[in-house]
């Protein structure tokens, strides 16, 4: 029996792996923030403007990772990423916490940002057509894993070694350059190549598809432009769990108790996805895959509007579980969903063009957020984000109907 009829491919199981160690060793980017705001002395509108520029190279990060990945072999562009981005993060670890330590790490989150839509691209041609949804899943939850511990340990080194934040997140990432060198194998389906058995596609051959162009793709397939657009507004209401959220925390429990308890919930985060995402799985099987999205927004509206009313750490946590639900929801679909329309020889850079989409959204986000939080405080944020929400469900539902009149998955011609 072939690895493929017995399980997810080897190189799968590297992925994972590789994206447990990235998310536990993710000590910089949560807390960014607090970084700015108790480290730096910026004000909230100044972090704000900050993490929108952030957003902005993170977003030239992802059209060029999408690029190489696409024109190059993707296991090397992504070990390169990696590599370049830990060098980053050991010169913030050696300067501190200096005016220029922001833009080494505003540069180092677009290098890491460039790695993102070449692991998608990379899971689409490695596994199995029917198992991508698991493939993608497993990921996610290893993300998770990591991520349930990571935040936890970065947020008592905030106060204790706040350099080792960095020393440590360029430590996971070279670990995981290193696994990605020695256990991803396979060819990637550009310049001609076949996917092989592990990424068998109904899609047309490498070939073809090389005669279109990234737009000509995109123009043929509406949905998939729609579910960019709309990825806009989620991502808007999702980047709270990184700019409002610790700011609130910060407000609420002080400047001292904030790091720690956001690192709590980060942890609760990650580890409602760890024991939730079987269950949330198994229940929302039946759903079409933008449905499953749409409800997700809905979960996110009842989550992040919750913390209006979450003034303890116990009700903070609740309210992360539910929205927890919602990301779950989302990303175990999204990822899917995309994988199926991309045609092999564009999936890097259609993966870096809905990852732009989340960009524009994490951009917007602070920049509106955070002039609203230094004028009528953080919770005030909360409801409005609660009725982006359900708007965001209600666009995705709409997309899920468009799409459900039968039109055919879009080819490379």
């Amino acid at each position: 029996m072939s690895t493929h009829e017995r399980g997810l491919p080897p190189s799968i199981i590297a992925l994972f792996v590789v994206r447990l160690v990235v998310s536990a060793g993710s000590f910089v980017g949560p807390f960014l923030t607090m970084m700015l705001t108790i480290k730096l002395d910026f004000d909230e509108a100044r972090a704000g403007f900050f993490m929108a520029a952030v957003s902005v190279v993170s977003a030239f990060g992802l059209a060029l990772g999408g690029k190489l990945g696409d024109s190059f072999g993707r296991a090397g562009v992504l070990r390169s990423l990696q590599a370049l981005t830990a060098l980053a993060f050991i010169a913030c670890g050696i300067i501190g916490f200096t005016s220029l330590t922001p833009f080494i790490i505003a540069l180092a989150m677009g290098t890491l940002s460039g790695s993102w839509p070449v692991i998608n691209a990379l899971v689409a041609d490695r596994a199995p057509e029917n198992r991508r949804k698991e493939a993608f899943s497993l990921l996610y939850w290893g993300n998770n894993i990591g991520f349930s511990i990571g935040p936890l340990i970065a947020g008592f080194l905030f106060d204790k070694a706040p350099r080792a934040l960095f020393f440590g997140n360029a430590a996971a990432l070279l670990i995981a350059a290193a696994v990605v060198s020695a256990f991803v194998r396979g060819k990637d389906p550009v310049h001609g190549e076949p996917e092989g058995k592990g990424g068998a596609s109904s899609q047309p051959a490498a070939g073809t598809e090389a005669k279109s162009t990234l737009w000509s793709v995109l123009a043929a397939n509406p949905v998939l432009v729609l579910y960019g657009l709309s990825s806009v507004l989620v991502a808007f209401v999702y980047n709270q769990h990184t700019f409002a959220l610790p700011l609130f925390l910060k407000d609420v429990l002080g400047s001292t108790e904030g790091p720690k308890a956001y690192g709590l919930t980060m942890m609760a985060n990650g580890l409602s996805v760890v024991f939730l995402t079987a269950i949330v799985t198994f229940m929302s099987k039946r759903l079409a895959a933008l449905a499953a999205v749409a409800l997700g927004s809905v979960f996110y509206a009842a989550g992040f509007g919750g913390h209006f009313f979450a003034v303890t750490v116990p009700l903070v946590i609740v309210m992360t579980v539910i929205w927890t639900i919602g990301e779950i929801l989302g990303a175990t679909n999204g990822n899917a969903f995309i994988a199926e329309r991309a045609p092999p020889a564009y999936r890097s850079r259609i993966n870096s063009v809905i990852s732009l989409c989340y960009i524009v959204g994490n951009t917007l986000s602070p920049l509106a957020a955070g002039p609203l939080v230094r004028r009528y405080g953080s919770a005030a944020l909360w409801p409005v984000i609660a009725v982006l929400s359900l708007v965001s469900a209600l666009m995705i539902f709409g997309i899920h109907a468009f799409d459900g009149r039968g039109r055919p998955r879009v080819t490379g011609a």
